[in-house]
């Protein structure tokens, strides 16, 4: 916790100091240092924004903030199971103060006008601690590295995807940096920010171009077959979303249905008998939507006011839309061969 903890103070107190304020008190950096560890855990916030607005949320979080909490709980469980000779144990005892500290922290560090969610905190540190701790090379996950490479790969194509978007719309990112004139340390902080947000980005990137699509606030929606936006945040990387209708772009759906078929096809190739295939087939496919799922859910969600809600991808098209492909595939790849079989079986007695 430390590990990250205490950088993260600095910069808050850096920041702090630069930017200068009539009421704020020695104790705002502190308690913004918690608050950026927490939100590096995806912890939702809710918000009581100025008068005259209503109350917002912040629960749209950079997914590439978390890689560093991540690593340091990971660093410290492997450093404590060989001290303790006990990884159970190791495990058990650096969850458990692992939440408790953090539930503390988003406790004590709330304020008028910031809170982190009570509720979520607790669970959202136990998930991200337990992930950091589990053994990724037991057979569990070996059935579906394939998918998780694949997955891995997608995510990049998506990144540079979005690297040229934001090349073509060189123009329009230039203008939204200087709308917002950060100032120097402000840009520099605030280019960190958007690099952290890369993940989330990446994953709208592809929920675009397989036609699910995306929203950038409320009743928004952008995808290769619709383009219903109403403003664009003054946020230089929005600068490169598409700016019409594009669907072409909908032919990068062949992609996640080729990725499921080889899966499927290896799966078929190692295994014979109907049964085991069918087993084989669930087991790796509902653990991968289940992952699938919980990233899109972290993906997206409130950008701080109402109007921007939701931003980013809806947890639920994403799943929806491999788990159709998956079905399918598997109706056309096992189902309807074994009913064939049946039936041609059935027809031989007569």
């Amino acid at each position: 916790m430390a590990l990250t903890l205490f950088p993260l103070s600095f910069i808050a107190l850096f920041a702090w100091s630069t930017a200068g304020s009539a009421t704020g008190n020695t104790s705002d950096p502190i308690r913004a240092a918690i608050w950026i560890w927490l939100s590096s855990h995806l912890i939702p916030f809710e918000l009581s924004l100025a008068s005259g607005f209503a109350s917002g949320a912040l629960s749209y979080l950079p997914l590439g903030a978390v890689i560093f909490p991540w690593l340091a709980i990971r660093n410290g469980f492997k450093r404590s199971s060989e001290f303790l000779d006990n990884p159970r144990g190791a495990r058990s005892f650096l969850v458990i103060w692992y939440v408790a500290i953090g539930t503390a922290a988003a406790v004590f560090s709330q304020s008028e006008n910031i809170r982190a969610n009570l509720i979520l905190a607790p669970i959202f540190l136990l998930v991200l601690s337990l992930s950091a701790t589990i053994d990724y090379e037991n057979a569990f996950f070996s059935r579906v590295k394939f998918l998780g490479f694949s997955a891995m790969a997608l995510l990049g194509l998506a990144l540079i995807i979005l690297g040229a978007s934001l090349i073509f719309h060189f123009s329009i990112v230039k203008s939204l940096a200087v709308v917002i004139q950060p100032g120097i340390v402000g840009g520099a902080l605030f280019t960190v920010l958007q690099i952290l947000y890369l993940p989330n980005l990446a994953i709208a990137t592809l929920s675009y171009l397989f036609g699910t699509g995306f929203s950038l606030g409320l009743g928004t929606h952008i995808s290769p077959t619709v383009f219903d936006l109403n403003s664009l945040p003054a946020i230089p990387v929005f600068g490169a979303l598409p700016s019409s209708e594009h669907p072409l772009l909908l032919s990068f759906l062949a992609l996640a249905i080729l990725i499921l078929l080889l899966n499927q096809i290896a799966i078929f190739a190692n295994f014979k008998d109907f049964k085991v295939r069918q087993s084989e087939a669930i087991k790796t496919l509902i653990p991968s939507l289940l992952i699938l799922t919980l990233i899109s859910y972290f993906a997206g969600g409130t950008l701080l006011t109402q109007d921007m809600d939701p931003v980013g991808v809806i947890w639920w098209k994403l799943p929806v839309l491999f788990s159709a492909i998956a079905i399918a595939l598997l109706v056309i790849g096992l189902y309807i061969p074994k009913l064939i079989k049946i039936i041609r079986a059935h027809k031989s007695e007569i």
